[in-house]
């Protein structure tokens, strides 16, 4: 008999509506993942991630008002327990390298976002500080 895993709370972060309901409805079918709140830009998401406590956020790299790469600096320098994927349509080097060296726990480009994303939130919310992709 396999043992429950904790519940693994999931923070999405992104400035398109269509890509945060996608990552929803994905993420949703995993009982062991929740879904604690989403944010369509980096100031908001500083702000719930304050309020909220994931365990694990999903954030884009460009977004407006506060960029995911400043939030995810915020967010971090608050509560560096927190991990984060942040995630790049435009999937070039010099994002992911910026992401992991400002704390980032792993980088994934959006066409990337499918049931390998939910692995990758199980191996964080459960305490495997970094993913290297």
């Amino acid at each position: 008999m396999r043992t429950p895993q904790k519940t693994i709370k999931v923070m999405i972060v992104d400035d398109e509506e269509r890509i945060r309901r996608l990552t929803r409805d994905l993420l949703e079918t995993d009982r062991e993942l929740k879904i604690v709140g989403e944010a369509d830009n980096g100031q908001a998401a500083a702000a719930l991630a304050r309020q909220l406590c994931p365990d694990v956020i999903l954030m884009d790299v460009s977004m407006p008002v506060m960029n995911g790469l400043e939030a995810a600096r915020a967010i971090l320098h608050e509560s560096p327990e927190i991990r984060i994927i942040m995630t790049s349509a435009m999937g070039s080097e010099p994002y992911r390298r910026a992401s992991l060296s400002l704390g980032a726990s792993t980088f994934l480009d959006k066409t990337e976002l499918d049931t390998s994303l939910v692995q990758t939130i199980h191996r964080l919310g459960h305490d495997d500080t970094h993913v290297r992709r």
